[in-house]
C-alpha cells in the first residue's frame, strides 16, 4: 500500500474519530473541500521609504500600521491603499509612551487603532491626523502579564487574546473596564508540558466581534468558535500526516489567520513535497459557514499579511524584501 493511500486512510479514520468525539452536539465537523476558485496574484512592490524590520500589520481607515521590532521607531504608518510613507512613531525605551519590549497591534471592528505594550502593560488608543501627527488617547492598564500572542478588542472594552503560557495554549476574554477575566478556552494538550512548543494543539487565533478562528500549526485543521460562549461550532479537517514535531523535523500547516467581516483568511504552508520542500505560502479564504471561497497563490509569498476588504487587496511583507512592502490587488 502506498504512503499516500495510507495517509488518506489515516485522515478518514481521524475525521471519523472527530465526528464522534466532539462534546458539543451542535459542532459540525467537515472534511476540507476543494476551492471553487484558485487565482495566481502578482505582487506590487512598493519601497518602504524607511529602514525597518516589518512584522505584524493593521489597517484602519486610510492608514496601514506596521510593527518594526528592531528599529528605534517601532511603528510605521503608511497611507492605504497606495502605501505612501506617512510617519514613524513609538520609541523603544522605558518611558510611559515608549515600548520596553515589542508592541502589539490589536485588531477590532471599530475605527480606533489600539496598541498594547506601552510601559510594558498599557493598552492605548492611537490617532493619526492628516498632518502626519500621532497622538495617544484612552488607555487601559493590564494588571497582569502573560505570554501574549494574537489580540482582538471587542466593543472597545473586552480584550480577547491568545496566550502560550504553560500548562497549555488558551484563549481568554478579559474585561478591561472591570479588570476581570470573563472567559477562557483551553486547547487540549497532547504532549507533556515541557514539550508545549511542539504540541499539536499549537496554533494561531484570529477574531472578529462574533467568531474566533483557530488555525493549527502542526495539523491541517481549522476550528471556529462562538466568541460569546466560547463553544466550538465548526471544525474543518484536511488531509495531513500525523507527526510528533521537533525543531528539525516538522510539517507546518497554518501559520497565521485574519478574521474579516464576511470571510476569514488563513495562511497555509502545507507539508513538504517529494523533493523535501514546502510549497509557497497560499492564502485560503472561507466564509463563516466553513465553505471554501478562493485560494490565492503568489509570485512573492507573504509572511505577514492584512486583507483590505474595502479596497479589494492584501498588504504583506516577506523576509526577502525587508525594504519593500507588497500589495496583492485581487
Amino acid at each position: 500500500m502506498s504512503a499516500r493511500i495510507m495517509r488518506k486512510l489515516l485522515w478518514v479514520l481521524s475525521l471519523a474519530v472527530l465526528l464522534f468525539s466532539c462534546g458539543n452536539r451542535d459542532t459540525v465537523v467537515t472534511a476540507k473541500r476543494a476551492f471553487p476558485q484558485e487565482k495566481k496574484i502578482r505582487a506590487v512592490r512598493i519601497p518602504a521609504g524607511e529602514t525597518m524590520n516589518p512584522g505584524h500589520m493593521l489597517q484602519k481607515g486610510d492608514y496601514l500600521i506596521i510593527e518594526s521590532i528592531l528599529s528605534p521607531k517601532m511603528l510605521f504608518v503608511y497611507s492605504a491603499p497606495d502605501l505612501r510613507f506617512v510617519c514613524a512613531t513609538g520609541n523603544k525605551g522605558n518611558g510611559p509612551d515608549e515600548f520596553p519590549s515589542i508592541p502589539f497591534l490589536i485588531d477590532s471592528q471599530t475605527d480606533s487603532i489600539y496598541v498594547f505594550g506601552y510601559g510594558l502593560r498599557y493598552l492605548k488608543s492611537m490617532a493619526v491626523d492628516s498632518a502626519a501627527g500621532v497622538r495617544l488617547t484612552e488607555r487601559y492598564a493590564l494588571l497582569f502579564h502573560e505570554a501574549f500572542n494574537s489580540m482582538h478588542l471587542l466593543k472597545d472594552s473586552v480584550l480577547v487574546y491568545q496566550t502560550v503560557m504553560p500548562p497549555q495554549y488558551s484563549i481568554k476574554k478579559y474585561n478591561l473596564r472591570q479588570n476581570e477575566m470573563i472567559g477562557e478556552l483551553k486547547m487540549e494538550r497532547e504532549s507533556p508540558q515541557e514539550e508545549l512548543a511542539w504540541d499539536l494543539s499549537r496554533g494561531k487565533m484570529a477574531a472578529n466581534d462574533s467568531v474566533i478562528v483557530y488555525v493549527y500549526l502542526y495539523k491541517n485543521q481549522i476550528d471556529l468558535y462562538d466568541l460569546e460562549t466560547l463553544e466550538l461550532k465548526k471544525r474543518i479537517v484536511g488531509e495531513y500526516k500525523p507527526q510528533q514535531p521537533t525543531f528539525k523535523d516538522e510539517e507546518l500547516y497554518y501559520v497565521s489567520a485574519f478574521a474579516g467581516k464576511k470571510y476569514f483568511y488563513a495562511l497555509f504552508k502545507g507539508e513538504r513535497n517529494a523533493e523535501g520542500k514546502n510549497p509557497s505560502n497560499t492564502i485560503e479564504v472561507y466564509d463563516y459557514d466553513g465553505n471554501p471561497v478562493v485560494r490565492y497563490r503568489f509570485d512573492i509569498p507573504p509572511l505577514y499579511f492584512y486583507p483590505d476588504e474595502k479596497n479589494n487587496c492584501i498588504y504583506a511583507t516577506h523576509p526577502s524584501c525587508m525594504d519593500t512592502l507588497l500589495r496583492y490587488d485581487l
